[in-house]
């Protein structure tokens, strides 16, 4: 029996329309994998991870008053001079003042083939930075290690690490001191008696009394914070 025009119509449109249909979904998918990839991927992720080259374009007397934590200097008009610094670099930051040179700074480097984000200004880009205190302290068997978190008129704030066994020997301070600890255990020995701190404990540390510090597990991390303001 052979087949009408129309019949043979509706049969291609049958078959035509699942095949659309599937491409319309796969274009979807890629669709929704871009936004997802591109959330994953955000500037505040960029920025902190440990492959970021952060390059600061403004001139070399703005970068010398100040800028972003572990930021080199390019100013934007030597970038061209500069391109090899930037070769081999996949996650490549610039920022300026204001958002303006470095975009500016992006496009010239699109021009040359390589990629890279607008972090805008200064101080938004630090405001998105952070550090993790893992990554600056080893916790040694022989002595401890420190790190000055934060010092200003009248505080200080200090992390301190000691592996197992580790002595932080004998000592005062000269203020009151207040103990938070975040990892692992110390062996606190003060006035002929000994004060076990684990993970989250706090301990108000006198002023003028002497003290020291053991570490009890491999890694043992408290934070100390110095103030004249604090009350006995």
């Amino acid at each position: 029996m052979e087949l009408g025009e129309e019949t043979k119509r509706k049969i291609t449109l049958f078959n035509f329309y699942p095949m659309k249909i599937k491409k319309l979904l796969s274009l979807l998918t890629l669709s929704l994998s871009g936004i997802a990839l591109a959330q994953e991927k955000s500037l505040s992720t960029l920025v902190n991870e440990k492959d970021a080259f952060l390059v600061d374009v403004r001139s070399e007397k703005e970068f010398e008053q100040g800028s972003a934590a572990r930021a080199v200097n390019i100013p934007l008009e030597k970038i061209e001079k500069e391109l090899s610094q930037f070769q081999g670099k996949t996650n490549i930051i610039v920022f300026c003042r204001s958002g303006k040179r470095s975009e500016a700074a992006k496009k010239l480097l699109a021009k040359h083939n390589i990629q890279a984000v607008n972090g805008k200004g200064v101080a938004f880009l630090k405001s998105l930075q952070k550090e993790n205190l893992m990554d600056m302290l080893t916790y040694r068997t022989d002595k401890h290690t420190a790190l000055v978190i934060k010092s200003g008129e009248g505080v200080k704030q200090v992390a301190v690490a000691l592996g197992k066994g580790a002595v932080l020997r004998k000592h005062t301070t000269d203020v009151p001191a207040f103990l938070v600890m975040v990892k692992g255990e110390v062996r606190f020995l003060i006035n002929g008696e000994e004060v076990l701190l684990k993970a989250l404990d706090t301990y108000n540390i006198p002023a003028n009394v002497e003290h020291e510090l053991i570490g009890v597990q491999d890694e043992n991390l408290f934070i100390l914070t110095k103030s004249k303001y604090f009350e006995e």
